[in-house]
């Protein structure tokens, strides 16, 4: 009887032994695997947008590093502040590995978006030219925060700018180009020949050419006499 107790804890002992040793295997494999979203991620892993592929080629090679917030993945690039253009649109300049200007990018920020010097939130007007700062490009998506998992401001590229204003002409344009229209008239006025001569001569050429018929009517009267 004593016997097969002693057998049976044995068996039990040996089956937590065996347990242990399973779980601590299985717990040891999982961290070998790590998941997805922890692994590091380089720059030239980014899925691109493709409209930010195809309009801002040059700056693929300018990302710096890949940050992870929350559940999304973001490109990070250097630049540099430029100007505040009247219409709002802030100016950068982004920077490749050597600090060179890779691309100068218009972005129409949002109301409540700001820009982060040394982690300190600084409107952009207050931003100066020398001030360097980071933008952030979300994997998959087109636009530029100040900040991983912020708000996208609006991308506006030059040509793009360009179209939208000239539907509404300036007092330059406009003067230019009644000036271009003005010429063409003329030139258009000159280039038609009218169907009959002005007519500004008035009757005194006939008064002058009857008083020359006269005198000449009289000299020969004059002469037939003498005859």
């Amino acid at each position: 009887m004593n016997s097969l107790k002693a057998t049976c804890a044995g068996a039990a002992l040996l089956g937590m032994i065996l347990g242990s040793a399973t779980a601590a295997a299985q717990q040891q494999q999982q961290r070998q695997l790590p998941s997805e979203r922890s692994q590091t991620q380089e720059c030239r892993d980014i899925n691109w947008n493709e409209d930010m592929r195809r309009n801002h080629a040059a700056l693929m090679d300018a990302c710096k590093e890949v940050v992870t917030e929350g559940d999304r993945t973001w490109a990070r690039f250097d630049a540099r502040f430029v100007r505040v253009e009247r219409d709002g649109q802030v100016v950068f300049s982004v920077r490749d590995q050597r600090d060179r200007s890779v691309e100068e990018v218009r972005l129409t920020p949002k109301a409540n978006q700001v820009a982060y010097i040394n982690d300190r939130p600084t409107p952009f007007r207050q931003l100066r030219s020398s001030d360097s700062l980071s933008l952030y490009v979300p994997e998959g998506a087109y636009g530029f925060a100040t900040e991983p998992g912020g708000e996208l401001a609006t991308v506006t590229r030059g040509d793009e700018s360009t179209a939208s204003r000239g539907d509404e002409p300036t007092a330059e344009s406009t003067a230019d180009r009644q000036d271009r229209d003005g010429s063409r008239q003329t030139v258009a006025q000159r280039g038609q020949l009218p169907s009959e001569l002005p007519r500004t001569a008035g009757p005194l050429p006939w008064f002058a050419l009857g008083g020359l018929l006269s005198l000449l009517g009289g000299l020969g009267l004059t002469l037939r006499r003498k005859i």
